[in-house]
């Protein structure tokens, strides 16, 4: 997925400025696609040039002006066209597992460590998704069925952290048993 599709989605469902489409990011789908601003604003002119949006100039007295974007037709289009493609599986990229591949040089203590590190990160993470922010994100679509979905992305997201935060806990207690 391109960072220019997730924020095609965004963009329809209300104009934004850069900075609105920062705190949509990391309010909502940071879980599963990350976004700094340098990367917004450069896709923002480059979705701009490529006529998939338009931007108003919002003046203001107290502030920079603000450039407020809107979805074309054109970026519809090929919102749509990519929602429809299939699937794919996401690429696995697991710097612990691949630590842990070669860990059997460490002492038992010290790789459990580095689970316990891993898990603690996990449950923030798990408290992050679980806290009344999140839950509330859900809200924010625009019919009970995209209610329905988001609710169904931060289930997926619980999931699949509690399934990482369950094995790490085994890892753990196996090595604490070997």
């Amino acid at each position: 997925m391109s960072l220019k599709l997730a924020m095609l989605g965004f963009i329809d469902m209300m104009p934004m400025s850069g900075y609105d489409l920062k705190k949509y990011f990391d309010s909502s789908v940071q879980f599963y696609w990350a976004a700094t601003h340098s990367q917004i604003y450069r896709t923002l002119r480059e979705m701009e040039q490529e006529n998939l949006l338009t931007v108003e100039i919002i003046n203001q007295t107290e502030f920079p002006n603000k450039k407020v974007y809107q979805i074309t037709d054109k970026g519809k289009q090929t919102l749509t066209k990519w929602i429809m493609q299939s699937p794919e599986l996401p690429p696995v990229r697991h710097k612990l597992l691949v630590q842990l591949s070669w860990s059997d040089r460490l002492k038992t203590e010290d790789i459990i460590k580095l689970l316990e590190a891993y898990s603690e990160q996990i449950q923030n993470r798990l408290d992050i998704y679980n806290s009344a922010q999140q839950t509330s994100i859900a809200e924010l679509g625009r019919t009970k069925r995209e209610r329905l979905l988001w609710r169904a992305l931060q289930d997926n997201g619980i999931t699949a952290y509690n399934a990482e935060l369950d094995w790490a806990r085994r890892t753990i207690e196996k090595l604490k048993k070997h």
